[in-house]
């Protein structure tokens, strides 16, 4: 059974446009066999995509034995990207334009499809 009244889901997408200030590239990762093995790298499969980054949260992690313990910091950052753009869990994305100039990269964890989406959310980790 279909909605009697259809939501103006064009309409949302393109007003969300209106807030992602910044560009990205996503990489996709790809093995090339080689005579000397195995390569492994990022292939750019789009570039120039409008996006914007919040911060989600930021943890620290434990890890090793108690004396020779490493502590580190993991910050998980939200990328919103264009509703339905072809994003996956271990693309990278590189924010490539905004008012930073450091070129951050994120490592997708989990993308957020749903329903009616307008905007999709894609968890990140910050990787450099």
């Amino acid at each position: 059974m279909t909605s009697p009244i259809a939501p103006p889901v064009d309409w949302l997408r393109k007003l969300q446009l209106l807030a992602l200030p910044d560009q990205a590239a996503i990489g996709r990762y790809v093995e090339t066999n080689t005579p000397d093995g195995v390569e492994q790298g990022w292939q750019t499969i789009a570039s120039g995509i409008a996006c914007r980054v919040d911060v989600h949260r930021t943890a620290a992690s434990e890890r090793g034995e108690a004396a020779g313990a490493l502590v580190g910091s993991i910050s998980q950052w939200i990328v919103h990207l264009p509703a339905l753009t072809d994003v996956t869990e271990r693309d990278r994305i590189t924010i490539t334009a905004t008012d930073r100039t450091d070129g951050r990269t994120f490592e997708a964890v989990s993308v957020h499809g749903k329903s009616y989406e307008t905007i999709r959310g894609v968890l990140c980790i910050l990787i450099a």
